[in-house]
């Protein structure tokens, strides 16, 4: 899974700096609701990168070979960090980090909010509670969903404040922004490593109030959007010390920000959408073309499958104890950054002796990339034998299938 994550650094990276370079103007000439809707070319990016496309197909007719003897001295330190283990533990922080974030503010002290002084009607499936550490409405939940409106709301803000205030939490209600929210919190976790992530999130999260502000106020008048302005300089004199994962109304540059948008008019809704389209189709398709051409093959430009970084593997105390050698043959693909992938054992004699610490050695290996026509390639079905001996002056190292050639 890790070596899959590292592989769509290039395509996913491009795609975060399009969105983040081009936020300040495709706001201005695309609109806010259409910016918000160009969040979706980061997944459709990845889809699009991870279509079928060519690979070359190895054709050195030669088995590689290592000798593994028992005796081994002191491993590099590469062979003792766990990539996985790294990627997966900061996945891991970043979740538990969401999750703590939503249990701090649940454990706040609640009581239920009479619906009947609110300025709307609440949907029946809408939980409406007050707490009093939070200064600005929030939208918590998943399963559940609930509304949390600080005490003295009624107090705070005007009848109108009020009502365009809960109209604002009800398009993140009925457009299940909280979902999509938590699938960005998960996209962050996955890809924790890149920092323009963290730096997308927020952005993520400021396109997305921006076009719920805009949806709030596109058929209000001039006094209902400065009452509006006027609410959200309120709660920027309150800010919610929580996670920004629930709130961006404590967000200083995030309020401003949609405090500008509310003084400028949209731009029309066809010259947004054909401009939205060109963005979209220019990305999509340049991954597209980039993943499914077929380069002229020249030899001089092809580099032979080389090894950077090879992790010994550990010889099972078991065997040595009962003095037992042996060797493993093993299928294995190289992918574009290097890494191995597909690997599976075609032979081994003993069998299952020495299968699994050949495995997980070779998944840590690394590779100088094939070249072909300036471009990284995927080579298929390359063999390398794994021969466990006590002592290097051992019986003579034959490859356990003689004359094999690369399997198609």
């Amino acid at each position: 899974m890790a070596n899959w994550i590292l592989t769509q650094q290039i395509v996913l990276s491009i795609s975060l700096i399009l969105l983040l370079v081009s936020e300040k103007l495709a706001l201005k000439q695309l609109g806010t609701r259409r910016f918000y809707h160009l969040w979706w070319l980061l997944p459709l990016a990845l889809l699009v990168n991870n279509l079928p496309h060519n690979f070359v197909q190895f054709t050195d007719p030669n088995i590689y070979q290592y000798l593994v003897k028992f005796e081994q001295g002191t491993q590099s330190f590469a062979s003792l960090i766990n990539w996985q283990f790294i990627w997966l533990s900061g996945v891991v922080v970043v979740i538990l980090g969401a999750v703590y974030s939503q249990w701090k503010i649940s454990s706040f002290t609640q009581s239920e909010f009479d619906r009947s002084q609110l300025a709307l009607s609440m949907p029946d499936g809408l939980r409406v509670v007050e707490i009093s550490q939070c200064h600005s409405p929030l939208l918590l939940g998943l399963l559940r969903p609930t509304l949390v409106l600080p005490t003295g709301f009624q107090q705070q803000f005007s009848p109108l404040q009020q009502q365009l205030i809960l109209q604002h939490e009800l398009v993140h209600y009925h457009r299940a922004d909280n979902l999509f929210n938590a699938l960005a919190v998960i996209f962050v976790a996955v890809f924790w490593f890149n920092p323009l992530v963290w730096l997308a999130y927020p952005a993520f999260r400021r396109s997305q109030e921006l076009a719920c502000d805009h949806t709030v106020l596109v058929n209000k008048n001039k006094n209902e959007k400065i009452a509006y302005s006027k609410a959200l300089l309120l709660c920027l004199a309150h800010p919610n010390q929580t996670f920004s994962l629930y709130s961006q109304y404590g967000a200083k540059h995030a309020m401003l920000n949609r405090i500008e948008a509310i003084k400028h008019n949209p731009p029309s809704k066809t010259r947004s959408t054909l401009l939205t389209l060109i963005l979209s189709v220019s990305l999509l398709s340049g991954i597209t073309l980039a993943n499914q051409q077929t380069p002229t093959v020249n030899t001089n430009k092809v580099n032979e499958a080389s090894p950077v970084l090879r992790i010994e593997p550990k010889y099972p105390i078991a065997a040595a104890q009962q003095n037992i050698e042996g060797s493993v043959l093993l299928q294995f693909d190289i992918n574009q950054d290097g890494s191995t992938a597909n690997i599976k054992v075609i032979k081994a004699e003993p069998e299952h002796t020495f299968d699994k610490v050949a495995i997980t050695a070779l998944e840590q290996w690394r590779y100088k990339p094939q070249i072909i026509g300036g471009q990284p390639q995927l080579q298929a079905n390359l063999l390398v034998q794994l021969d466990f001996r006590m002592d290097e002056h051992s019986s003579q190292i034959k490859p356990l299938i003689e004359g094999i050639k690369v399997l198609n």
